[in-house]
């Protein structure tokens, strides 16, 4: 058990916006280190209504989420998570934790990581390096590549003009004006 010193010094190191470590556990067995994080902001939008909601129907917590080395020491997270009901509207629902990467249990800063030293490297290296089973981590890529090519592809503007430069794009928009 960690003093209250000590969280603070594993929150700052862990550099998780918006979350604290609120217990700390260093396992001398396999040497990881487990930090339990909780959420500085427990304020959620209704998906429903749209209102503020701060009241939860229960509380949990994700567990095993693998987190990026501290210190070259591999580090498993607990996460604790809320499930808000809506005072306005009785909607119940569960907010995705945002360090948590989709379809895993490993941290999206992670995951992102290691797609970097796969582009760089291969698969079979990169697992290895993280401690991932390679099929995992191989199926974790992939996600990880559709999903920021759907996240360009949204926010992709068409191409409105090709070759012009500004003074003749004015003078065009001008003259079709009149």
């Amino acid at each position: 058990m960690c003093e209250t010193s000590q969280l603070v010094v594993w929150t700052v190191a862990l550099n998780l916006p918006g979350y604290e470590v609120s217990h700390c556990a260093e396992d001398g067995i396999d040497g990881v280190l487990r930090l339990s994080v909780v959420p500085t902001q427990i304020v959620e939008l209704c998906p429903d209504c749209g209102r503020p909601c701060d009241s939860w129907h229960q509380k949990r917590w994700l567990e095993n989420i693998l987190d990026l080395p501290l210190g070259g020491r591999p580090v498993c997270l607990k996460i604790r998570v809320f499930q808000y009901q809506c005072e306005h509207c009785g909607h119940t629902w569960t907010p995705h934790s945002p360090i948590v990467a989709e379809r895993t249990w490993a941290t999206a800063r992670l995951v992102a990581r290691a797609a970097e030293l796969v582009r760089r490297s291969d698969v079979a290296n990169a697992a290895a390096f993280f401690g991932i089973p390679e099929k995992t981590l191989e199926r974790w890529y992939y996600d990880y590549v559709e999903c920021q090519r759907t996240v360009t592809n949204a926010t992709a503007q068409p191409i409105r003009s090709l070759g012009i430069d500004e003074l003749s794009l004015k003078k065009s928009t001008v003259s079709s004006s009149r």
